[in-house]
């Protein structure tokens, strides 16, 4: 007799349930890997990104540079007397015009040597004054001798005619004769003699007349220095300009020759500009300059490149066009492009702040719908706030200039809503 078995319906029913957990499983790792695992796009909102185009034409490269204003040429004044600080007649930026007193300096010393210096010459012409007259009472007397002396002489020549006369008619003696004659040579001789001596003492006279009166005027001039000096405590301007410096304080004791001020030309200016030592290279002399000051842009050329570098810059000179009815004043602030050379029929861009410093990167190239694409970007020369395109975009293409090196390091998708 057959016996029927019964089928194990339970054993079928957990291999279905078996199979039902492994591909739950297998289901689950996968929803894991792909949460964990796999990129998910990054979504920025358009207006938090900067995006611009490449454009194509001729670049113009420049080395943007901050600097002042200051004057061609300037006038240093410097004190020629020694003296304290009485008056300070401008402030800083003040219009002088020649001959203005810009300060006022006090020296009593100068003011007691003035006095002394004086005094010695009082003394000195009133020494004159009295040699002269004792030089001419001195000739005075030699010539009254002298006059005495020729009046006996005439009384004896008369004389020794007469008894010329009555010696030879043996009237008087010849030695009576011979007397009157010796005395009449005697006297000649002493006449000729004072004629000498006066003449010499005329000589004498005026020798000590040129002495002192070369004394008179070595202290006249010496009195007039003087007063030069203390006219010059009025320390003035001699052309006209703008006051540059004032380096001087009320009741400041300067010495001769210190700097008082310095006066620059406003009608006349350089601007002085500032450009880093890592973009000086380039930089030449005859180069052209745009310079920018407030809404004015002036035409420059350098003219003078420093060649010592001060707190990693390096100072230009450039020289501007006559400012004309400008208001321009030294030391005013302005900006400059200084144009160095000029790229045709290139692709260039405004620079991304990760191309600052490189100029191999990756960057993001967004189309109509958002959707992005990173590729590899080389960079060519700056210009300011544009580089160019070595190779990687075309003129048209729209690139996020925004700094995103840290989506693109990962390689990670970015869409733009």
């Amino acid at each position: 007799m057959d016996i029927s078995v019964p089928h194990n319906t339970s054993s079928s029913g957990l291999k279905r349930h078996k199979w039902l957990w492994i591909l739950l499983f297998f289901a689950g790792m996968a929803l894991i890997y792909w949460y964990f695992f796999t990129e998910k796009p990054v979504y920025l909102e358009r207006h938090t990104v900067m995006i611009e185009h490449v454009k194509k034409g001729h670049l113009t490269i420049q080395i943007d540079a901050f600097g002042t204003l200051a004057s061609a040429q300037q006038q240093i004044i410097t004190s020629a007397s020694a003296g304290v600080v009485k008056d300070i007649n401008y402030k800083l930026g003040s219009t002088i015009e020649p001959g203005a007193t810009i300060v006022r300096l006090e020296n009593v010393d100068l003011a007691l040597e003035y006095k002394r210096i004086k005094q010695r010459l009082t003394e000195a012409q009133a020494e004159l004054l009295q040699l002269n007259l004792r030089q001419q009472r001195e000739v005075l007397v030699e010539r009254s001798m002298i006059s005495d002396l020729e009046g006996q002489l005439a009384t004896l020549s008369f004389r020794h005619q007469a008894q010329k006369k009555l010696a030879k008619q043996g009237i008087i003696s010849e030695l009576s004769f011979f007397e009157t004659q010796a005395q009449v040579e005697s006297l000649s001789g002493q006449i000729s003699h004072a004629k000498t001596r006066i003449t010499q003492l005329q000589q004498l006279h005026q020798s000590a007349l040129t002495v002192m009166k070369k004394r008179v005027t070595l202290t006249e001039q010496e009195l007039v220095a003087v007063q030069t000096k203390i006219d010059q405590l009025d320390v003035s301007a001699s052309e006209h300009g703008v006051l540059e410096s004032l380096p001087l304080e009320l009741g400041e004791r300067i010495v001769a020759g210190a700097h008082v001020a310095t006066i620059g030309d406003r009608r006349a200016l350089v601007a002085q500009l500032q450009v880093s030592q890592s973009q000086v290279g380039p930089v030449k002399v005859g180069q052209t300059v745009k310079v920018f000051v407030g809404q004015e842009v002036l035409p420059g050329e350098v003219i003078r490149i420093d060649p010592v570098v001060i707190n990693h810059s390096v100072n230009v000179e450039v020289s501007l066009p006559e400012v004309g009815d400008l208001d321009l004043r030294p030391k005013q602030s302005v900006t400059a492009s200084i144009i160095t050379d000029t790229i045709e029929n290139t692709h260039y861009m405004r620079t991304p702040p990760a191309g600052a410093d490189v100029q191999d990167l990756f960057l993001y190239r967004v189309d109509n719908t958002g959707q992005t694409e990173l590729l590899p970007v080389q960079l060519g020369r700056q210009s300011g706030q544009y580089s160019e395109i070595k190779s990687g975009l075309k003129a048209g293409d729209a690139v996020v200039i925004s700094d995103l090196r840290e989506y693109a390091k990962s390689k990670q998708v970015v869409v733009i809503h």
